[in-house]
């Protein structure tokens, strides 16, 4: 019902709504979705709005119609619709950002899905996860292809090889060890092609302190292995084995963004 007032309201008011565009922009910021149009806005905004804010419009996700609204924000992204924007012509959500009041998708016929879409896919470069909405340093957030009520982050974390990693082998072969400080460890490491996580450290023997007095080596960058004189096995209390994993978004190897 929440979705049928939304529409009615727009309709109602269409005169004094945005044309219709493509989203550039979405971010959810606590309860409230902040996004931004690819065509500026060209009616006058209402008193409240700050300069850096002027193209900028936000969504209540704390109402069910917020919660309606957004989710049609979802869809246009996911589905590459084009969006028109109906004035609340007042800041509320955020006290300097206009308020949104209705929204209305249509169709994007001119829209050939180009080079300039980003989209992220599976590490088998084929199955398509969902479209990249923005990206900040190394995160990419995205819109899953069937939909959500919330855009996802992606994070690749991927290292060249085992330097820097311990181990109870002279040569540097058989299982790393990596210090855990309570922080997920989840990385696609180059040289050996696969994914690493630290092991079930309740496990006796996945702790690199299980092994006593067993001498400590470490892999330098460039491919050296020496020995750890400072410490014995026993004495590494945070290390813990890595092992080979797939990521439960990309699989096998990292995804791929294009």
């Amino acid at each position: 019902m929440k979705k049928l007032v939304v529409t009615a309201s727009f309709c109602l008011l269409s005169s004094t709504a945005m044309a219709a565009s493509q989203i550039s922009q979405l971010n959810v910021s606590g309860d409230v979705a902040i996004f931004t149009l690819e065509a500026p806005k060209t009616h006058t905004v209402p008193g409240c709005v700050t300069a850096e804010n002027q193209n900028k419009w936000a969504v209540s996700l704390s109402s069910l119609q917020g919660q309606a609204l957004y989710s049609l924000l979802v869809t246009a992204v996911s589905k590459d619709k084009l969006v028109s924007v109906l004035s609340a012509q007042r800041c509320e959500s955020v006290a300097d950002v206009e308020q949104v009041q209705g929204l209305n998708l249509s169709s994007n016929k001119l829209n050939t899905n180009s080079a300039s879409d980003t989209w992220i896919y599976k590490g088998d470069k084929v199955t398509k996860i969902g479209k990249v909405v923005t990206i900040e340093g190394n995160t990419f957030t995205y819109v899953p292809v069937d939909g959500t009520l919330k855009v996802h982050n992606y994070t690749p974390s991927i290292a060249p090889g085992l330097s820097s990693f311990t181990f109870l082998d002279a040569e540097c072969k058989g299982d790393p060890y990596q210090s855990n400080y309570g922080y997920p460890f989840l990385t696609f490491i180059e040289s050996e092609g696969a994914y690493f996580t630290f092991a079930d450290s309740s496990i006796k023997g996945n702790r690199m302190a299980d092994h006593g007095h067993k001498a400590v080596y470490r892999l330098g960058g460039e491919g050296q292995c020496y020995l750890e004189d400072r410490y014995l096995a026993y004495q590494e209390t945070r290390a813990v084995k890595l092992i080979k994993t797939e990521h439960p978004l990309c699989g096998k190897t990292p995804c791929w963004i294009k």
